[in-house]
């Protein structure tokens, strides 16, 4: 299967972003899923099989890639607020974001 979007996640926004043309497909913000919960500028996501899976501020969810619409969460009670690393399936993405948290001095 072809894909044609890129997801990027940013300073408490995750977000679709056409090949073609660089538009913005959806966004959302973190803390209109993770209610409450503070945002850090780093966390993991990875794409496979039409579910975006994010790890942010101590939570992971997963979200619909057609719309961003959110599928499911887990807060990680007892694990605390830090960067959440996220392994499986298809990986990319993760070396990007694992380099990012460390050069933020996060892990």
């Amino acid at each position: 299967m072809k894909h044609n979007k890129l997801y990027i996640l940013s300073y408490g926004r995750i977000a679709a972003i056409d090949k073609k043309d660089g538009s913005i497909t959806w966004e959302v913000k973190v803390k209109d899923i993770v209610k409450g919960a503070s945002y850090g500028n780093t966390g993991s996501i990875f794409e496979e099989n039409g579910k975006l899976y994010v790890g942010i501020s101590g939570h992971i969810f997963c979200l619909n890639t057609k719309d961003g619409s959110l599928l499911w969460m887990n807060e990680l009670k007892g694990w605390g607020y830090q960067f959440v690393a996220i392994a499986g399936g298809n990986n990319d993405g993760q070396i990007g974001a694992s380099n990012a948290a460390q050069a933020a001095g996060v892990v």
